[in-house]
């Protein structure tokens, strides 16, 4: 009876054991099938009308998100989004960037380049007003000193044309002011042309020139300020927070400065995942980087699957090295009479300020052009030269400082 018994247990837990087996089988063959995603595919077109590029999604995934290549925040991933509209701030070359995830986070990313060279910004008219030229001084004669002002609004980069000389780009836009020096004597349209795009516009001033007398002196003197400038800028992008392992609390991420740049401040913008809270930003010693940390306040699921996106704002600096336009000032000089010609304020917010002068003394012939007689590349306050010209005399050239201007002189000994 006894050996009855353990034959029939035997047998059942035979059974059992090979019900198990087929059971766990069929129930890979179920996960394997119905449960588990397929992988992402990440999968995108554009087209562009100005600066608004339509990203059309021809993706699969249940989650990720868009960076658009301009340093815009990034934007999250919505699988039945079939368009997505972004505008460029500015023409350009771009790199449009999708990245998707399924629920195991298994991730896909494609990149298209967008091509925005020849886009034209629509929102804000370019705008040229304001063109002002005046001389310096009761008189044009060449060498003549003028003041042109005027105005660039929205514009890609602004020509100034003297019609004389090399054309000054303008890169700023806004107010401007500069002065110019016209050697020769004539007529000179002075345009100053805004580009943006395809489009220009222009604005047209036209200054006369007198001829000196023959024989006159005349005096140029150009200053080149330069030095170090901070700048500081805002920027807002948006640092994705891979979820972490299961029972993970807390998070860390260091996010690293640009290179060139330090950040002076850096705050957390208003999140929209309730997956974490209690979200900081701390600036490191060295201020290269930023540390940004927090508590988890649910798991991946309420996350989304994906990556956590947390705004970050930071107000970065970056020294620049500062070569100012060149600051020419120019007068006709009597023999024996001293001129003073004023020199330009110190630029504000330079560090490390250097300031250079070059001065040139000319002499105007019977054509009414002018020739240089003494030239000083770089001039140290004070100066003195003397130079004998055969069958004319000595001239001896005089430059000292005189508060915020240059005091010339030239004394003339004839010879005998």
């Amino acid at each position: 009876m006894g050996k009855v018994r353990g034959w029939m247990k035997g047998f059942v837990g035979a059974v059992l054991g090979l019900m198990s087996g087929a059971g766990m089988m069929y129930l890979s063959v179920i996960v394997d099938t119905v449960v588990k995603p397929s992988k992402p595919v990440a999968n995108f077109a554009v087209a562009a009308e100005g600066l608004t590029v339509n990203f059309q999604n021809h993706s699969s995934g249940e989650s990720g998100w868009w960076d658009f290549g301009d340093g815009s925040p990034l934007e999250p991933f919505d699988a039945g989004q079939q368009t997505v509209a972004h505008t460029y701030p500015k023409p350009g070359s771009f790199t449009a960037k999708l990245t998707v995830r399924n629920f195991l986070m298994e991730e896909n990313t494609r990149t298209v380049p967008v091509d925005l060279s020849a886009a034209t910004p629509q929102t804000l008219p370019m705008s040229i007003t304001g063109l002002q030229v005046e001389p310096v001084g009761a008189q044009a004669i060449a060498p003549a000193t003028f003041r042109v002002r005027g105005e660039v609004q929205n514009a890609e980069k602004a020509i100034l044309d003297l019609g004389d000389e090399k054309p000054e780009v303008i890169t700023e836009n806004g107010p401007f002011d500069r002065l110019v020096v016209i050697e020769k004597p004539g007529q000179f349209p002075i345009r100053l042309t805004g580009l943006s795009g395809k489009v220009a516009m222009q604005q047209l001033k036209t200054v006369t020139v007198s001829q000196p007398t023959a024989g006159s002196l005349a005096v140029v003197l150009r200053v080149t300020d330069t030095g170090t400038r901070v700048d500081r800028r805002e920027t807002t992008t948006t640092i994705p927070v891979p979820v972490p392992a299961k029972g993970a609390k807390t998070f860390e991420k260091v996010v690293r400065a640009d290179a060139g740049c330090t950040v002076a401040e850096a705050r957390i913008g208003k999140l929209a995942s309730p997956a974490v809270k209690n979200v900081k930003a701390e600036v490191a010693a060295d201020k290269l980087s930023v540390k940004l940390t927090g508590d988890w306040a649910g798991d991946a699921k309420a996350a989304g699957g994906s990556d956590v996106l947390v705004p970050l704002t930071q107000i970065v600096e970056k020294t620049v090295r500062v070569n100012l336009p060149v600051q020419p000032r120019s007068a006709s000089v009597t023999p024996g009479q001293p001129v003073d010609l004023a020199l330009p304020p110190v630029p504000a917010g330079l560090t490390g300020h250097q300031r250079k002068m070059a001065l040139e003394f000319r002499l105007a012939t019977v054509t009414g052009a002018t020739s240089v007689i003494q030239a000083v590349p770089d001039l140290k306050l004070p100066w003195t030269q003397a130079k004998t010209y055969p069958n004319v005399g000595t001239y001896t050239y005089k430059a000292e400082p005189a508060g915020d201007k240059v005091r010339l002189t030239v004394e003339v000994q004839a010879s005998r």
